[in-house]
C-alpha cells in the first residue's frame, strides 16, 4: 500500500490480519447472515462479463462467487492476510484468471473513474470514514452502475449490549450504522433503497450456546419470514434489525 495508514486503519489491519489466521467456528460459520447475504448477492443480478469491485473482500467468498458467475473481479482488502486468503481461494476454485487481488484501503481506491459496473461490500462500510468511502465508491462506479452493501445497524439496545459484552469480537474503531449514516451515504447517488433483516429472528440465537446448529438454522429461516411480514406492517421496526442491505445506483 502506497498511502500512509491512519491510526484507525492500522488498528483495523492488525485485527483483520489476526482474524485471517484463525478458522471461523462461531455463529457466522453456522450461516447466521446467509439470508441477508443471499439477498445482497441477488442484487448483483447480471454479473456475466461485468467488472465488479469486491470492497473489503475478507476471505474471498464473494470474490469467488462473482468470478464463477462470469464476472471479472477486483478484490481489495486492508489486511494482507485476507488478501492472501482470497488469492489462494480464487486459484483453488479455478478462477484465478478472473480475479485481481490487491491490498488497498476502501478510502483510497487506486482505480480510474468509472471503472466498475458493480461495487459490493460485506460488513465493510462501518469500518471506514463514510464521507471518504462514499466519494470513492461513487467515483469508481460507471454511470448507471450499482453498489450493494450489507452492514450492521446500531439501533437495537440488546444488540448493543451484546457488542459491549464481547469487545474481542470486533475492533474498537468500527461503528455499526444508524439510519442517518445510511441516508448520508446515499446522498450523491441517483437512487437508493435498503432492506433490513433479523429482528425476531435474533431469537434463534438461543440455540447457539446449546450447540444446536440445525435448530438454529431452522429457527432463523422461519423467523425471518415473520420478520419480513412485521417490517411490511410496521416499517418503524426496521431500524431495530441486526443488518441492512443497501443498494445504490449512480
Amino acid at each position: 500500500m502506497s498511502a500512509a495508514l491512519t491510526t484507525r486503519q492500522q488498528i483495523e489491519r492488525t485485527h483483520h490480519d489476526r482474524v485471517a489466521s484463525r478458522e471461523r467456528r462461531d455463529f457466522y460459520a453456522w450461516g447466521a447472515l446467509d439470508i441477508a447475504d443471499a439477498y445482497a448477492c441477488s442484487l448483483i443480478d447480471s454479473p456475466q462479463g461485468k467488472v465488479i469491485l469486491d470492497l473489503g473482500c475478507g476471505r474471498g467468498a464473494h470474490t469467488v462467487r462473482f468470478a464463477q458467475s462470469g464476472a471479472h473481479v477486483a478484490a481489495i482488502d486492508l489486511s494482507r492476510g485476507m488478501v492472501t486468503m482470497t488469492q489462494q481461494r480464487a486459484i483453488t476454485a479455478g478462477v484465478g484468471d478472473r480475479v485481481a487481488v490487491q491490498q488497498m484501503s476502501a478510502e483510497s481506491l487506486g482505480f480510474a473513474d468509472a471503472t466498475f459496473d458493480y461495487v459490493f461490500g460485506h460488513s465493510v462500510l462501518h469500518h471506514t470514514d463514510l464521507s471518504v468511502t462514499r466519494r470513492e465508491v461513487w467515483r469508481v462506479l460507471k454511470p448507471g452502475g450499482r453498489a450493494v452493501f450489507l452492514e450492521p445497524l446500531d439501533h437495537n439496545p440488546l444488540l448493543n449490549l451484546f457488542r459491549r459484552l464481547t469487545p474481542w469480537r470486533r475492533t474498537p474503531t468500527e461503528k455499526p450504522l444508524r439510519l442517518s449514516d445510511l441516508y448520508f451515504f446515499t446522498e450523491p447517488f441517483a437512487h437508493s433503497s435498503h432492506c433490513e433483516f433479523y429482528l425476531l429472528a435474533l431469537g434463534a440465537f438461543v440455540f447457539v450456546p446449546l450447540q444446536r446448529r440445525a435448530l438454529f438454522q431452522r429457527a432463523l429461516r422461519l423467523l425471518n419470514v415473520v420478520d419480513q411480514k412485521v417490517f411490511r406492517q410496521v416499517p418503524a421496526l426496521r431500524r431495530y434489525a441486526w443488518v441492512t442491505v443497501l443498494e445504490l445506483r449512480r
